[in-house]
């Protein structure tokens, strides 16, 4: 046997065939691909995500009763990771929700920020094993194909989905993915503000301690403190809930549960194909900050142009990594390749604290002028300022491609953009005559709706201004896996009909063995914190 395949395989030689088994019977039932696709697992893992006051418990149920109903599920369970939380407090953390967001800051500063992740894990390994212990399931394999030799046992196939109910820290978010790959789908659910507010309201009582809540939940200003929404724009599906009836919830829940597990037909949305468009479009853009995509839509839907920012250039468009076909001597004077890569909005912020502190000479001691410097320079109103920066805006490349195309059928249409638009793009969609804009990720030095809030409105139902709503749907990240056709095709090659599509493994699916790796990796992280030892 090769040096390198053994020291890999360790113990597990003995496992492997000897040369001896030379009938093709027995090579077939030890090919590699046949034990590959045995281990295959319907197996699913969705992470819950949403600001404090939306009903992520309901939603929960929801997928729990969906699953177990109509897609064959045999075991759902919901993990709360504020259980874990109020089982490990010593502040009492059941008493009220600030006791439990500081508690669960608690546990994250002393046992690292993907501890309640890690405790998560460990459930679902738990599980997962008492499900594969069961006599029932003993024997099952994926392919349908009769058991393989006792040798190589394939993995058991049960029909599991756990329910992570919800992640709040990034760190949490990044190590689920490490562990579980495609396997993880995370869903991100928004409620309006005022039906947040009037839940909590009901609660508490306090209305300025709803706000105060709500702000903290939204985004605390240390690595282990909850901050939603850093998360949520990282979703695979985005669950808009404006009317927060049951029907609504299951209806687009449903309709993705049928996309994952290719049970039906279905074709994106015209808002999931807008924003599809506007987040490839980001792609284009070589921004040392960030990209940034945007598309308009005429008001039937029609895509009328897209976006990205990045530097203009003379005489129209941007820079990009060719020049003009006319062009034999073109020179990309991006930010990235101009005077070995710098960002100038960053520049500029921190000659304007360099001159403020100078001009606080006399007044400040002389030895304190670059202590001052630095605590302008970090800010918020010296760090939130974008008027220096050399590119155009994603939505400003857009309104700028549409004019030149679309023959005014920009008035009326629809914008959508990957980052919520800033202060100094919102006058000019103010004025292209948009109609409504569509979000994911929030912007936090935006002053859009401060500084036009005569024109511009969060609220869905204020028809009389301009309105920024956060985008739902399939997410642009799954657009192509979910939306594809799959490997079987649509219609039975012999008689040219639409094939009946079976609920079986998801899209997503992977091998479950690489997976149990992975949690061993992260449960003996878990073990090294120091963590199962007790408090």
């Amino acid at each position: 046997m090769d040096k390198e395949v053994e020291m890999v395989l360790g113990s597990n030689v003995s496992l492997l065939p000897s040369a001896s088994a030379s009938s093709r019977h027995d090579r077939k039932r030890f090919d590699a691909k046949r034990r590959i696709d045995e281990a295959i697992t319907p197996e699913l893992v969705i992470a819950l995500c949403g600001p404090l006051g939306t009903p992520l418990h309901q939603v929960s149920a929801t997928l729990k009763e969906l699953l177990e109903k109509s897609y064959d599920y045999k075991v759902v369970d919901e993990i709360r990771l504020s259980h874990f939380i109020k089982e490990r407090s010593q502040r009492g953390a059941a008493s009220s929700i600030q006791n439990l967001i500081d508690a669960g800051n608690d546990l994250r500063l002393k046992y690292g920020n993907s501890v309640l992740a890690q405790l998560a894990i460990r459930k679902i390994a738990m599980v997962r094993k008492r499900q594969e212990e069961a006599p029932d399931h003993s024997q099952m394999t994926l392919s349908g194909v009769e058991p393989a030799p006792a040798a190589v046992v394939p993995t058991p196939v049960v029909r599991h989905c756990h329910i992570i109910d919800s992640i709040k820290n990034t760190d949490e978010l990044e190590l689920l993915r490490s562990v579980y790959g495609r396997l993880l789908h995370v869903i991100s659910v928004h409620a309006p503000l005022a039906s947040r507010v009037q839940h909590l309201q009901k609660k508490l009582g306090d209305m300025g301690e709803v706000f105060k809540l709500i702000d903290r939940d939204s985004g605390e200003e240390f690595a282990n403190g909850q901050s939603v929404r850093d998360v949520f724009p990282q979703a695979d599906f985005f669950l808009r809930i404006s009317d927060g009836t049951d029907d609504q919830i299951r209806g687009s829940l449903s309709r993705y549960l049928d996309l994952l597990l290719g049970v039906k037909i279905i074709t994106p949305s015209a808002n999931e194909r807008a924003m599809y468009e506007a987040h490839s479009a980001a792609r284009n853009s070589a921004c040392l900050s960030r990209q940034v995509g945007a598309a308009i839509t005429a008001a039937d839907g029609t895509v009328l142009a897209v976006g990205w920012n990045d530097v203009p250039r003379a005489f129209g468009g941007l820079y990009e990594a060719h020049g003009r076909p006319d062009e034999s001597h073109y020179v990309d004077h991006r930010c990235w390749n101009k005077d070995g890569g710098k960002c100038w909005n960053d520049e500029e912020k921190t000659e304007i604290a360099e001159r403020l502190a100078q001009a606080l000479e006399g007044i400040v001691e002389a030895g304190k002028i670059e202590e001052v410097v630095t605590r302008l320079r970090r800010s918020s109103e010296v760090r939130g300022l974008i008027e220096f920066s050399r590119a155009v805006h994603a939505e400003m490349h857009a309104l700028l491609n549409a004019g030149h195309s679309s023959g005014g059928r920009v008035r009326g249409g629809k914008l959508f953009v990957t980052t919520y638009p800033c202060h100094s793009c919102a006058r000019h969609i103010i004025a292209a005559g948009i109609r409504e804009v569509r979000f994911i990720e929030p912007y936090r030095k935006s002053l859009a709706t401060r500084l036009h809030a005569d024109a511009i409105t969060e609220i869905e139902s204020d028809e009389a201004k301009v309105r920024i709503v956060p985008f739902d749907g399939v997410a642009p990240v799954r657009f192509l896996e979910l939306f594809s056709e799959g490997g079987l095709g649509r219609k039975d090659a012999r008689t040219g009909r639409m094939r009946v599509f079976p609920i079986g493994v998801p899209v997503t699916s992977v091998t479950l063995e690489a997976v149990t790796t992975l949690e061993g990796l992260a449960l003996r992280e878990l073990e090294s914190s120091g963590f199962l030892a007790g408090p």
